[in-house]
Protein backbone atom coordinates (compact mmCIF):
# COMPACT_ATOMS: atom_id res chain seq x y z
CA UNK A 1 0.00 0.00 0.00
CA UNK A 2 1.50 3.32 -1.07
CA UNK A 3 1.90 6.17 1.41
CA UNK A 4 0.83 9.75 0.72
CA UNK A 5 4.45 10.72 0.16
CA UNK A 6 4.91 7.92 -2.41
CA UNK A 7 1.76 8.93 -4.27
CA UNK A 8 2.88 12.57 -4.24
CA UNK A 9 6.31 11.54 -5.52
CA UNK A 10 4.86 9.81 -8.60
CA UNK A 11 2.34 12.59 -9.16
CA UNK A 12 5.08 15.18 -8.81
CA UNK A 13 7.38 13.43 -11.27
CA UNK A 14 4.86 13.54 -14.09
CA UNK A 15 3.17 16.67 -12.78
CA UNK A 16 6.43 18.60 -13.08
CA UNK A 17 6.58 17.75 -16.76
CA UNK A 18 2.95 18.75 -17.08
CA UNK A 19 3.90 22.20 -15.80
CA UNK A 20 6.24 22.46 -18.79
CA UNK A 21 3.38 21.24 -20.98
CA UNK A 22 1.17 24.00 -19.61
CA UNK A 23 3.79 26.68 -20.24
CA UNK A 24 4.25 25.44 -23.80
CA UNK A 25 0.49 25.22 -24.32
CA UNK A 26 0.20 28.88 -23.30
CA UNK A 27 2.46 29.76 -26.22
CA UNK A 28 0.62 27.34 -28.57
CA UNK A 29 -2.80 28.65 -27.63
CA UNK A 30 -1.71 32.25 -28.00
CA UNK A 31 -0.37 31.67 -31.51
CA UNK A 32 -3.44 29.60 -32.41
CA UNK A 33 -5.93 32.17 -31.10
CA UNK A 34 -4.17 35.13 -32.72
CA UNK A 35 -3.40 33.51 -36.08
CA UNK A 36 -6.58 31.49 -36.77
CA UNK A 37 -9.15 32.95 -34.32
CA UNK A 38 -12.24 31.32 -32.75
CA UNK A 39 -13.50 30.05 -36.14
CA UNK A 40 -10.22 28.26 -36.79
CA UNK A 41 -10.17 26.84 -33.28
CA UNK A 42 -13.68 25.50 -33.84
CA UNK A 43 -12.52 23.71 -36.99
CA UNK A 44 -9.48 22.33 -35.13
CA UNK A 45 -11.81 20.99 -32.44
CA UNK A 46 -14.08 19.31 -34.99
CA UNK A 47 -11.21 17.72 -36.95
CA UNK A 48 -9.36 16.49 -33.87
CA UNK A 49 -12.50 15.11 -32.21
CA UNK A 50 -13.41 13.31 -35.45
CA UNK A 51 -9.96 11.67 -35.61
CA UNK A 52 -10.20 10.68 -31.94
CA UNK A 53 -13.65 9.19 -32.55
CA UNK A 54 -12.48 7.00 -35.43
CA UNK A 55 -9.41 5.94 -33.45
CA UNK A 56 -11.58 5.02 -30.45
CA UNK A 57 -13.89 3.03 -32.73
CA UNK A 58 -11.07 0.93 -34.15
CA UNK A 59 -8.32 0.65 -31.51
CA UNK A 60 -9.73 -2.50 -29.82
CA UNK A 61 -9.36 -0.82 -26.41
CA UNK A 62 -5.69 -1.76 -26.30
CA UNK A 63 -4.62 1.55 -24.75
CA UNK A 64 -6.33 0.50 -21.50
CA UNK A 65 -6.48 -3.31 -21.51
CA UNK A 66 -2.76 -3.61 -22.36
CA UNK A 67 -1.82 -1.51 -19.32
CA UNK A 68 -3.58 -3.92 -17.03
CA UNK A 69 -2.12 -7.05 -18.65
CA UNK A 70 1.45 -5.71 -18.60
CA UNK A 71 1.03 -4.53 -14.99
CA UNK A 72 -0.01 -8.07 -14.01
CA UNK A 73 3.06 -9.57 -15.67
CA UNK A 74 5.27 -7.01 -13.97
CA UNK A 75 3.71 -7.75 -10.57
CA UNK A 76 4.09 -11.52 -10.98
CA UNK A 77 7.71 -11.05 -12.02
CA UNK A 78 7.10 -13.39 -14.93
CA UNK A 79 10.45 -12.63 -16.50
CA UNK A 80 11.77 -10.51 -19.31
CA UNK A 81 10.76 -13.03 -21.99
CA UNK A 82 7.09 -13.01 -20.98
CA UNK A 83 7.02 -9.20 -20.97
CA UNK A 84 8.67 -8.97 -24.39
CA UNK A 85 6.21 -11.47 -25.83
CA UNK A 86 3.25 -9.52 -24.48
CA UNK A 87 4.67 -6.28 -25.91
CA UNK A 88 4.93 -7.97 -29.31
CA UNK A 89 1.29 -9.04 -29.00
CA UNK A 90 0.26 -5.48 -28.06
CA UNK A 91 2.13 -3.95 -30.98
CA UNK A 92 0.80 -6.51 -33.46
CA UNK A 93 -2.82 -5.85 -32.58
CA UNK A 94 -2.18 -2.10 -32.37
CA UNK A 95 -0.72 -2.05 -35.89
CA UNK A 96 -3.71 -4.00 -37.20
CA UNK A 97 -6.06 -1.56 -35.46
CA UNK A 98 -4.16 1.40 -36.94
CA UNK A 99 -4.62 0.09 -40.48
CA UNK A 100 -8.30 -0.50 -39.82
CA UNK A 101 -8.69 3.06 -38.49
CA UNK A 102 -7.11 4.53 -41.60
CA UNK A 103 -9.52 2.57 -43.82
CA UNK A 104 -12.57 3.61 -41.78
CA UNK A 105 -11.57 7.28 -41.92
CA UNK A 106 -11.27 7.09 -45.71
CA UNK A 107 -14.68 5.43 -46.03
CA UNK A 108 -16.52 7.83 -43.71
CA UNK A 109 -14.87 11.14 -44.68
CA UNK A 110 -17.95 12.36 -46.58
CA UNK A 111 -20.53 11.49 -43.86
CA UNK A 112 -18.30 13.13 -41.23
CA UNK A 113 -18.10 16.29 -43.33
CA UNK A 114 -21.87 16.39 -43.82
CA UNK A 115 -22.72 15.85 -40.15
CA UNK A 116 -20.03 17.99 -38.53
CA UNK A 117 -19.77 20.89 -40.98
CA UNK A 118 -23.12 20.74 -42.72
CA UNK A 119 -21.94 19.96 -46.28
CA UNK A 120 -19.57 17.80 -48.31
CA UNK A 121 -17.09 20.61 -49.00
CA UNK A 122 -14.77 19.48 -46.20
CA UNK A 123 -14.60 15.83 -47.31
CA UNK A 124 -11.10 16.46 -48.62
CA UNK A 125 -10.13 17.89 -45.24
CA UNK A 126 -11.24 14.74 -43.43
CA UNK A 127 -9.34 12.64 -45.97
CA UNK A 128 -6.25 14.74 -45.34
CA UNK A 129 -6.40 14.22 -41.55
CA UNK A 130 -6.90 10.44 -41.98
CA UNK A 131 -3.21 9.64 -41.17
CA UNK A 132 -3.84 11.15 -37.75
CA UNK A 133 -6.09 8.18 -36.87
CA UNK A 134 -3.49 5.38 -37.16
CA UNK A 135 -0.91 7.59 -35.43
CA UNK A 136 -3.26 8.07 -32.46
CA UNK A 137 -3.84 4.32 -32.29
CA UNK A 138 -0.12 3.50 -32.40
CA UNK A 139 0.52 6.17 -29.77
CA UNK A 140 -2.04 4.55 -27.47
CA UNK A 141 -0.20 1.22 -27.74
CA UNK A 142 3.21 2.71 -26.92
CA UNK A 143 1.82 4.69 -23.98
CA UNK A 144 0.20 1.49 -22.68
CA UNK A 145 3.62 -0.18 -22.67
CA UNK A 146 5.21 2.67 -20.71
CA UNK A 147 2.35 2.83 -18.21
CA UNK A 148 1.98 -0.93 -17.75
CA UNK A 149 5.71 -1.39 -17.09
CA UNK A 150 5.86 1.69 -14.85
CA UNK A 151 8.41 3.51 -16.98
CA UNK A 152 7.58 6.90 -15.51
CA UNK A 153 10.92 8.55 -16.22
CA UNK A 154 10.75 7.63 -19.91
CA UNK A 155 7.17 8.94 -20.08
CA UNK A 156 8.20 12.19 -18.43
CA UNK A 157 11.16 12.68 -20.77
CA UNK A 158 9.06 11.98 -23.89
CA UNK A 159 6.34 14.34 -22.68
CA UNK A 160 8.86 17.15 -22.15
CA UNK A 161 10.31 16.74 -25.65
CA UNK A 162 6.81 16.68 -27.17
CA UNK A 163 5.80 19.87 -25.33
CA UNK A 164 8.69 21.86 -26.79
CA UNK A 165 8.64 20.43 -30.34
CA UNK A 166 4.87 20.71 -30.83
CA UNK A 167 4.94 24.33 -29.66
CA UNK A 168 7.63 25.24 -32.19
CA UNK A 169 5.82 23.33 -34.94
CA UNK A 170 2.39 24.83 -34.21
CA UNK A 171 3.65 28.41 -34.05
CA UNK A 172 5.71 28.08 -37.24
CA UNK A 173 3.01 26.47 -39.38
CA UNK A 174 0.21 28.83 -38.30
CA UNK A 175 2.53 31.80 -38.80
CA UNK A 176 3.24 30.70 -42.38
CA UNK A 177 -0.14 29.27 -43.42
CA UNK A 178 -2.83 30.68 -41.11
CA UNK A 179 -6.07 28.65 -41.22
CA UNK A 180 -4.64 26.60 -44.11
CA UNK A 181 -2.17 25.18 -41.60
CA UNK A 182 -4.83 23.44 -39.48
CA UNK A 183 -4.40 19.99 -41.06
CA UNK A 184 -0.57 20.20 -41.25
CA UNK A 185 -0.45 21.18 -37.57
CA UNK A 186 -2.70 18.30 -36.50
CA UNK A 187 -0.68 15.75 -38.50
CA UNK A 188 2.74 17.08 -37.55
CA UNK A 189 2.09 17.41 -33.82
CA UNK A 190 0.57 13.91 -33.68
CA UNK A 191 3.58 12.52 -35.56
CA UNK A 192 6.00 14.25 -33.17
CA UNK A 193 4.15 12.84 -30.16
CA UNK A 194 4.18 9.32 -31.60
CA UNK A 195 7.86 9.57 -32.56
CA UNK A 196 8.97 10.69 -29.09
CA UNK A 197 7.08 7.88 -27.34
CA UNK A 198 8.28 5.29 -29.86
CA UNK A 199 11.83 6.35 -29.15
CA UNK A 200 11.18 5.96 -25.40
CA UNK A 201 9.85 2.40 -25.75
CA UNK A 202 12.07 1.03 -28.52
CA UNK A 203 15.27 1.89 -26.67
CA UNK A 204 14.43 -0.93 -24.25
CA UNK A 205 12.04 -3.00 -26.36
CA UNK A 206 12.83 -2.90 -30.12
CA UNK A 207 9.75 -2.64 -32.35
CA UNK A 208 8.67 -6.13 -33.41
CA UNK A 209 5.30 -7.41 -34.61
CA UNK A 210 3.98 -10.79 -35.69
CA UNK A 211 0.90 -10.23 -37.84
CA UNK A 212 1.70 -13.43 -39.73
CA UNK A 213 1.71 -15.62 -36.60
CA UNK A 214 -1.76 -16.93 -35.79
CA UNK A 215 -0.51 -18.33 -32.48
CA UNK A 216 0.84 -14.96 -31.43
CA UNK A 217 -2.31 -13.11 -32.43
CA UNK A 218 -4.46 -15.55 -30.45
CA UNK A 219 -2.59 -14.58 -27.30
CA UNK A 220 -4.19 -11.15 -27.54
CA UNK A 221 -7.82 -12.31 -27.67
CA UNK A 222 -8.29 -12.01 -23.89
CA UNK A 223 -6.97 -8.47 -24.03
CA UNK A 224 -9.40 -7.69 -26.86
CA UNK A 225 -12.40 -9.06 -24.97
CA UNK A 226 -11.68 -6.69 -22.13
CA UNK A 227 -10.86 -3.93 -24.61
CA UNK A 228 -14.18 -4.27 -26.42
CA UNK A 229 -15.98 -2.42 -23.65
CA UNK A 230 -13.30 0.25 -23.70
CA UNK A 231 -13.76 0.68 -27.45
CA UNK A 232 -17.49 1.22 -27.13
CA UNK A 233 -17.06 3.52 -24.12
CA UNK A 234 -14.43 5.54 -26.00
CA UNK A 235 -16.66 5.80 -29.06
CA UNK A 236 -19.54 7.03 -26.91
CA UNK A 237 -17.29 9.59 -25.18
CA UNK A 238 -15.82 10.94 -28.42
CA UNK A 239 -19.26 10.78 -30.06
CA UNK A 240 -20.78 12.81 -27.24
CA UNK A 241 -18.11 15.50 -27.67
CA UNK A 242 -18.79 15.58 -31.40
CA UNK A 243 -22.54 15.73 -30.81
CA UNK A 244 -22.12 18.74 -28.53
CA UNK A 245 -19.81 20.47 -31.02
CA UNK A 246 -22.39 19.86 -33.76
CA UNK A 247 -25.24 21.04 -31.53
CA UNK A 248 -23.47 24.32 -30.68
CA UNK A 249 -22.53 24.84 -34.33
CA UNK A 250 -26.18 24.43 -35.37
CA UNK A 251 -27.44 26.60 -32.49
CA UNK A 252 -24.88 29.33 -33.16
CA UNK A 253 -21.78 28.94 -35.37
CA UNK A 254 -18.24 27.47 -35.56
CA UNK A 255 -17.20 30.68 -33.75
CA UNK A 256 -19.32 29.58 -30.77
CA UNK A 257 -17.77 26.09 -30.96
CA UNK A 258 -14.36 27.76 -30.68
CA UNK A 259 -15.44 29.69 -27.56
CA UNK A 260 -16.86 26.52 -26.00
CA UNK A 261 -13.68 24.62 -26.89
CA UNK A 262 -11.59 27.35 -25.25
CA UNK A 263 -13.76 27.22 -22.11
CA UNK A 264 -13.60 23.42 -21.98
CA UNK A 265 -9.82 23.49 -22.46
CA UNK A 266 -9.40 26.01 -19.66
CA UNK A 267 -11.59 23.87 -17.40
CA UNK A 268 -10.00 20.50 -18.11
CA UNK A 269 -6.61 20.70 -19.80
CA UNK A 270 -4.59 22.63 -17.20
CA UNK A 271 -5.97 20.56 -14.31
CA UNK A 272 -4.90 17.33 -15.99
CA UNK A 273 -1.42 17.59 -14.53
CA UNK A 274 -2.99 16.48 -11.21
CA UNK A 275 -4.10 13.22 -12.89
CA UNK A 276 -0.78 12.64 -14.65
CA UNK A 277 0.27 9.66 -12.52
CA UNK A 278 -3.12 7.91 -12.42
CA UNK A 279 -2.70 5.51 -15.35
CA UNK A 280 1.04 5.08 -14.90
CA UNK A 281 1.20 4.48 -11.15
CA UNK A 282 -2.22 4.05 -9.60
CA UNK A 283 -3.85 1.55 -11.98
CA UNK A 284 -0.97 -1.00 -11.76
CA UNK A 285 -0.96 -0.58 -7.96
CA UNK A 286 -4.73 -1.06 -7.72
CA UNK A 287 -4.53 -4.12 -9.99
CA UNK A 288 -1.83 -5.59 -7.74
CA UNK A 289 -4.11 -5.36 -4.68
CA UNK A 290 -6.15 -8.26 -6.10
CA UNK A 291 -8.92 -9.47 -3.77
CA UNK A 292 -7.53 -7.74 -0.67
CA UNK A 293 -10.53 -5.49 0.05
CA UNK A 294 -8.93 -3.60 2.93
CA UNK A 295 -5.78 -2.81 0.94
CA UNK A 296 -7.85 -1.82 -2.09
CA UNK A 297 -10.09 0.57 -0.16
CA UNK A 298 -7.11 2.09 1.62
CA UNK A 299 -5.35 2.71 -1.72
CA UNK A 300 -8.45 4.33 -3.20
CA UNK A 301 -9.06 6.61 -0.22
CA UNK A 302 -5.41 7.68 -0.16
CA UNK A 303 -5.51 8.46 -3.88
CA UNK A 304 -8.68 10.54 -3.37
CA UNK A 305 -7.02 12.44 -0.51
CA UNK A 306 -3.98 13.28 -2.64
CA UNK A 307 -5.97 14.32 -5.71
CA UNK A 308 -8.30 16.54 -3.68
CA UNK A 309 -5.48 18.17 -1.68
CA UNK A 310 -3.71 19.04 -4.94
CA UNK A 311 -6.77 19.93 -7.00
CA UNK A 312 -8.58 22.42 -4.76
CA UNK A 313 -5.74 24.99 -4.29
CA UNK A 314 -4.99 24.72 -7.99
CA UNK A 315 -8.61 25.37 -9.01
CA UNK A 316 -8.98 28.33 -6.63
CA UNK A 317 -5.79 30.02 -7.83
CA UNK A 318 -6.74 29.24 -11.42
CA UNK A 319 -10.13 30.94 -10.93
CA UNK A 320 -8.42 34.01 -9.45
CA UNK A 321 -6.02 34.20 -12.39
CA UNK A 322 -8.61 33.77 -15.17
CA UNK A 323 -8.96 37.49 -16.05
CA UNK A 324 -5.20 37.57 -16.65
CA UNK A 325 -4.85 34.10 -18.17
CA UNK A 326 -7.51 34.39 -20.87
CA UNK A 327 -5.96 37.38 -22.73
CA UNK A 328 -2.56 35.75 -22.23
CA UNK A 329 -3.67 32.36 -23.58
CA UNK A 330 -6.07 33.55 -26.28
CA UNK A 331 -7.41 36.98 -27.28
CA UNK A 332 -9.63 39.52 -25.55
CA UNK A 333 -12.78 38.21 -27.26
CA UNK A 334 -12.30 34.87 -25.46
CA UNK A 335 -13.19 36.62 -22.18
CA UNK A 336 -16.73 35.51 -23.05
CA UNK A 337 -15.68 32.01 -21.94
CA UNK A 338 -14.66 33.09 -18.39
CA UNK A 339 -18.15 32.77 -16.78
CA UNK A 340 -18.44 29.28 -18.33
CA UNK A 341 -15.13 28.24 -16.80
CA UNK A 342 -16.07 29.52 -13.32
CA UNK A 343 -19.29 27.51 -13.47
CA UNK A 344 -17.48 24.41 -14.75
CA UNK A 345 -14.43 24.24 -12.44
CA UNK A 346 -16.25 22.07 -9.87
CA UNK A 347 -16.37 19.52 -12.73
CA UNK A 348 -12.69 18.81 -12.01
CA UNK A 349 -13.26 18.57 -8.26
CA UNK A 350 -15.84 15.82 -8.70
CA UNK A 351 -13.53 14.09 -11.15
CA UNK A 352 -10.73 14.13 -8.56
CA UNK A 353 -13.02 12.33 -6.10
CA UNK A 354 -14.57 9.67 -8.32
CA UNK A 355 -11.70 8.87 -10.71
CA UNK A 356 -9.79 6.65 -8.22
CA UNK A 357 -13.01 4.71 -7.58
CA UNK A 358 -13.84 4.35 -11.30
CA UNK A 359 -10.53 2.52 -11.88
CA UNK A 360 -11.91 -0.40 -9.87
CA UNK A 361 -13.77 -1.73 -12.92
CA UNK A 362 -10.54 -1.73 -14.93
CA UNK A 363 -8.54 -3.37 -12.17
CA UNK A 364 -11.23 -6.06 -11.70
CA UNK A 365 -11.65 -6.79 -15.44
CA UNK A 366 -15.33 -5.86 -15.14
CA UNK A 367 -15.87 -4.49 -18.63
CA UNK A 368 -19.69 -4.58 -18.43
CA UNK A 369 -19.90 -2.37 -15.34
CA UNK A 370 -17.36 0.01 -16.85
CA UNK A 371 -19.39 0.27 -20.06
CA UNK A 372 -22.71 0.80 -18.30
CA UNK A 373 -21.32 3.57 -16.09
CA UNK A 374 -19.59 5.32 -19.00
CA UNK A 375 -22.74 5.14 -21.14
CA UNK A 376 -24.90 6.57 -18.36
CA UNK A 377 -22.46 9.45 -17.92
CA UNK A 378 -22.31 10.23 -21.66
CA UNK A 379 -26.10 10.45 -21.88
CA UNK A 380 -26.30 12.77 -18.87
CA UNK A 381 -23.31 14.79 -20.15
CA UNK A 382 -25.00 15.47 -23.51
CA UNK A 383 -28.32 16.37 -21.88
CA UNK A 384 -26.80 18.68 -19.27
CA UNK A 385 -24.49 20.57 -21.62
CA UNK A 386 -26.98 20.88 -24.50
CA UNK A 387 -29.89 21.96 -22.26
CA UNK A 388 -27.59 24.33 -20.40
CA UNK A 389 -26.30 25.91 -23.61
CA UNK A 390 -29.79 26.15 -25.10
CA UNK A 391 -31.17 27.98 -22.06
CA UNK A 392 -28.21 30.06 -20.82
CA UNK A 393 -25.49 29.91 -23.48
CA UNK A 394 -21.89 29.31 -22.39
CA UNK A 395 -22.71 29.82 -18.70
CA UNK A 396 -25.36 27.11 -18.97
CA UNK A 397 -22.85 24.81 -20.66
CA UNK A 398 -20.46 25.34 -17.73
CA UNK A 399 -23.19 24.52 -15.21
CA UNK A 400 -24.05 21.48 -17.33
CA UNK A 401 -20.46 20.19 -17.16
CA UNK A 402 -20.45 20.44 -13.37
CA UNK A 403 -23.89 18.84 -13.10
CA UNK A 404 -22.85 15.91 -15.32
CA UNK A 405 -19.78 15.19 -13.21
CA UNK A 406 -21.76 15.49 -9.98
CA UNK A 407 -24.04 12.79 -11.39
CA UNK A 408 -20.99 10.64 -12.19
CA UNK A 409 -19.62 11.14 -8.67
CA UNK A 410 -22.89 10.04 -7.03
CA UNK A 411 -23.60 7.11 -9.36
CA UNK A 412 -20.05 5.69 -9.23
CA UNK A 413 -19.94 6.00 -5.43
CA UNK A 414 -23.21 4.10 -5.06
CA UNK A 415 -22.72 1.44 -7.75
CA UNK A 416 -19.10 0.64 -6.92
CA UNK A 417 -19.94 0.46 -3.22
CA UNK A 418 -22.55 -2.18 -4.02
CA UNK A 419 -20.50 -3.95 -6.70
CA UNK A 420 -17.02 -4.06 -5.16
CA UNK A 421 -17.49 -3.23 -1.50
CA UNK A 422 -15.83 0.16 -1.75
CA UNK A 423 -16.20 2.41 1.29
CA UNK A 424 -15.10 5.97 1.94
CA UNK A 425 -13.29 6.42 5.24
CA UNK A 426 -14.81 9.00 7.57
CA UNK A 427 -11.58 11.03 7.44
CA UNK A 428 -11.60 11.13 3.61
CA UNK A 429 -15.25 12.22 3.55
CA UNK A 430 -14.59 14.99 6.08
CA UNK A 431 -11.52 16.29 4.24
CA UNK A 432 -13.29 16.15 0.87
CA UNK A 433 -16.34 18.03 2.19
CA UNK A 434 -14.17 20.72 3.81
CA UNK A 435 -12.17 21.25 0.62
CA UNK A 436 -15.37 21.42 -1.46
CA UNK A 437 -16.81 24.17 0.77
CA UNK A 438 -13.62 26.21 0.31
CA UNK A 439 -13.73 25.74 -3.48
CA UNK A 440 -17.40 26.74 -3.82
CA UNK A 441 -16.83 29.79 -1.61
CA UNK A 442 -13.96 30.92 -3.83
CA UNK A 443 -15.83 30.27 -7.09
CA UNK A 444 -18.97 32.12 -5.97
CA UNK A 445 -16.92 35.10 -4.82
CA UNK A 446 -15.00 35.16 -8.14
CA UNK A 447 -18.27 35.12 -10.09
CA UNK A 448 -20.33 37.58 -8.03
CA UNK A 449 -18.18 39.82 -5.82
CA UNK A 450 -15.99 42.86 -6.62
CA UNK A 451 -12.40 42.20 -7.62
CA UNK A 452 -10.51 42.94 -4.36
CA UNK A 453 -13.07 41.13 -2.19
CA UNK A 454 -13.00 37.95 -4.26
CA UNK A 455 -9.18 38.08 -4.37
CA UNK A 456 -9.06 38.24 -0.55
CA UNK A 457 -11.60 35.41 -0.16
CA UNK A 458 -9.84 33.28 -2.78
CA UNK A 459 -6.41 33.66 -1.18
CA UNK A 460 -7.85 32.94 2.27
CA UNK A 461 -9.53 29.79 0.92
CA UNK A 462 -6.25 28.72 -0.70
CA UNK A 463 -4.35 29.12 2.58
CA UNK A 464 -6.97 27.07 4.47
CA UNK A 465 -6.94 24.38 1.78
CA UNK A 466 -3.15 24.08 1.88
CA UNK A 467 -3.26 24.01 5.70
CA UNK A 468 -5.67 21.06 5.63
CA UNK A 469 -3.39 19.21 3.21
CA UNK A 470 -0.30 19.94 5.29
CA UNK A 471 -2.06 18.67 8.42
CA UNK A 472 -2.85 15.40 6.63
CA UNK A 473 0.79 14.89 5.62
CA UNK A 474 2.01 15.70 9.14
CA UNK A 475 -0.44 13.21 10.67
CA UNK A 476 0.78 10.47 8.33
CA UNK A 477 4.42 11.20 9.14
CA UNK A 478 3.65 11.10 12.87
CA UNK A 479 1.85 7.76 12.56
CA UNK A 480 4.65 6.25 10.49
CA UNK A 481 7.24 7.54 13.01
CA UNK A 482 5.34 5.96 15.91
CA UNK A 483 5.03 2.64 14.08
CA UNK A 484 8.74 2.63 13.31
CA UNK A 485 9.59 3.45 16.96
CA UNK A 486 7.40 0.59 18.21
CA UNK A 487 8.97 -1.80 15.69
CA UNK A 488 12.47 -0.83 16.79
CA UNK A 489 11.49 -1.23 20.46
CA UNK A 490 10.18 -4.75 19.93
CA UNK A 491 13.25 -5.67 17.88
CA UNK A 492 15.49 -4.37 20.67
CA UNK A 493 13.59 -6.39 23.33
CA UNK A 494 13.78 -9.52 21.18
CA UNK A 495 17.55 -9.19 20.90
CA UNK A 496 17.93 -8.73 24.69
CA UNK A 497 15.94 -11.89 25.33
Amino acid sequence: MASYSQILKYTGMLGGVQVLNILMSIVRNKFTAVLIGPWGMGVVTIYSKAAELVSEMTNFGISLSAVQRLAELQERKGGRQAVELQIKVVRSWTLLAALLGLLVCWLFAAPLSLYLLGDYHSTRGFLRISPMVPMLTLLGGELAILKGLHRLRQMAAASAVVAVLTTITTATIYWLLGVHGIVPVLLTTTAVTLGANLYATTREFPYRVGLGSLRLMKRGTGMLRLGGAFVLAGVLASGSDLFIAGFIRDAASPHAVGLYAAGYTLTVYYARLIFSAMDADYLPRLTASGNDLARRNADINRQIDVLVMLMVPFLILFALALPILVPLLYKEEFQLAVPMVLCALSYMFFKAVYSPISYLALARNDSLTYLVMETAYDVVYILCVCVGYKTHGLVGAGVGLSAANFFDFVSISLVYSWRYGFRYTAATLWRTAAQFVLLILALFSAALLPFWIHIFIGLAATVLSVALSWRLLREERAVRTRIEALRQRFLFRGKKQ
